[in-house]
């Protein structure tokens, strides 16, 4: 499996503590199934601007030293970039690290509680330079409710949507874990990712996920199709939008063909 979203780089931000953090986050990862870990600490315009190159440099710190303790994963180079209206012009300028470095993808955090008027402007403005946003955790904003149109609206303009393991598992709630078992179940999610940031209950976990989903009911198709889009996305390649389905009075509508 390739986990897309994972804070292992150590001292970085509010994820590993330290490089021994890193290493027993990976060792966690390589018993779940975990082959490649996209590092993706957090990128806040004038707050936390970290550097492509600082960020490469830890990956290969890492690397280095997972082979030294034999560990059997790869670390590859991403950012999280939380979102704002000058995000696309700073990553024009060469400011802010893609997923792999390869121009294809980049994560992208919105926040918490209130949705910004620019997120479709923004992600315009991506597709239009040839990257495609995954927004993060999409599961855990307040304001995506159970109808799910906002969350089809953006895939509509192209976003791809990532929920969290964690979410799946119930870490953050019944509620939350609910919401991600239905986006699922409703063609609106792509991709799964472990959004850890420690050893303990944020860890690298993603197989246990997988398996409440299939309990769920998710067909075994959709799963695979989750699963196999982390490979494409650190290789850079297209990946088949699913007809999503809206949710809306208690009658499910298909929206649009991809």
């Amino acid at each position: 499996m390739v986990d897309i979203h994972c804070h292992i780089l150590p001292g970085v931000d509010d994820g590993a503590a330290d490089i021994d953090t890193s290493l027993e986050m990976a060792q966690i990862a390589q018993k779940d199934g975990i082959k490649t870990i996209v590092a993706t600490p957090h990128y806040i315009e004038y707050e936390n601007e970290i550097s492509k190159d600082f960020i490469k440099n830890k990956c290969d710190l890492l690397n280095n030293y997972f082979l030294e303790n034999g560990i059997d994963i790869k670390i590859l180079p991403g950012c999280e970039a939380y979102i704002s209206h000058t995000l696309p012009s700073k990553y024009k300028e060469g400011s802010i690290m893609s997923i792999n470095n390869d121009g294809k993808y980049i994560l992208v955090e919105l926040p918490m509680v209130e949705f910004p008027s620019y997120v479709e402007d923004v992600i315009f403005e991506f597709k239009l330079m040839g990257v495609t946003p995954i927004i993060a955790h999409i599961e855990r904003y307040k304001y995506v409710d159970d109808n799910f149109d906002l969350v089809h609206k953006l895939i509509k303009k192209g976003a791809l949507m990532q929920v969290n393991s964690t979410s799946v598992t119930g870490l953050f709630g019944s509620k939350i874990a609910k919401k991600a078992v239905q986006l699922t179940r409703l063609n609106m999610v792509h991709l799964i990712a472990s959004d850890a940031h420690t050893a303990k209950g944020r860890s690298p976990h993603i197989a246990d996920s997988l398996l409440i989903l299939k309990d769920s009911g998710i067909d075994h198709e959709v799963i695979d199709y989750i699963v196999e889009n982390g490979y494409k996305v650190i290789n850079g390649l297209e990946i088949d939008v699913r007809e999503p389905v809206l949710k809306k009075k208690g009658i499910f509508y298909k929206l649009f063909k991809a």
